[in-house]
C-alpha cells in the first residue's frame, strides 16, 4: 500500500515459453497485439494503473522467459510478487502438463497465501486446441486456482478480468 486508497502490486505471468504471456499482458495493459513472435529474454516489467471500487492500484506486471535456459534468473524475479498468473496455450498441451511445474517453483520462492489465476490462452485456435475447457478446469480446480480462457490476439473482457480480480484478492487481505 503507497497512501490513502493507493496499492502497488507485483503480479508474476509464469509458463512455459509461447504460451502468450507477453502478448496478454500487452493487450492487457496497451490493447495491443504483435503477430510477430519474439521470445522474452529474462524479464520484461509492464506497469498499468486501474481502479477498483475507487482504490487506485497500480500494477507491476512481471513477464517472466518460459524458456528453460532462464530457470536461474526466474526466482529473483518472483521474490515480493503479490500474486501469479500461470498460462498455458490451449493448443500446446505440454504447456498444460508443465502447470503443476510452474507452480512449484513459484511457490518454492514465495510466501503463501499469494493468489494463483491459471490461463488457458490462444482460444481462438478453435481448430487447434489440444486441452479441453474440462481438463483445464479440473487441474485449476486440484491447484486451487481460478482459471479463464482468453485470446490475447482477441482480447475479451476476461483478460480484464484475470487482473482484476487478482488484485481484489490481495487487497481483501
Amino acid at each position: 500500500m503507497t497512501g490513502n486508497n493507493e496499492y502497488l502490486l507485483k503480479i508474476c505471468a509464469i509458463g512455459s515459453g509461447n504460451v502468450g504471456k507477453t502478448s496478454l499482458i500487452r493487450r492487457f495493459a496497451e490493447n495491443k497485439f504483435d503477430t510477430n513472435y519474439l521470445p522474452t529474454l529474462g524479464v520484461d516489467i509492464t506497469t498499468k494503473k486501474i481502479d477498483l471500487d475507487e482504490i487506485q492500484v497500480k500494477l507491476i506486471l512481471v513477464d517472466t522467459a518460459g524458456q528453460e535456459f532462464f530457470g536461474k534468473l526466474r526466482p529473483s524475479y518472483y521474490r515480493g510478487a503479490s500474486a501469479c498468473l500461470i498460462m498455458f496455450a490451449l493448443n500446446d498441451e505440454n504447456s498444460f502438463t508443465a502447470i503443476p511445474n510452474w507452480r512449484s517453483e513459484f511457490q518454492k520462492y514465495i510466501q503463501p497465501p499469494v493468489p494463483i489465476a491459471l490461463a488457458g490462452n490462444k482460444n481462438d485456435l478453435v481448430d487447434e486446441r489440444a486441452v479441453s475447457e474440462k481438463d483445464a478446469r479440473k487441474v485449476a480446480d486440484e491447484l486451487n486456482m481460478a482459471y479463464y480462457e482468453t485470446s490475447a490476439k482477441e482480447g475479451g473482457s476476461e483478460i480484464e478480468e484475470i487482473f482484476q480480480s487478482l488484485a481484489k484478492q490481495v487487497i481483501s487481505k
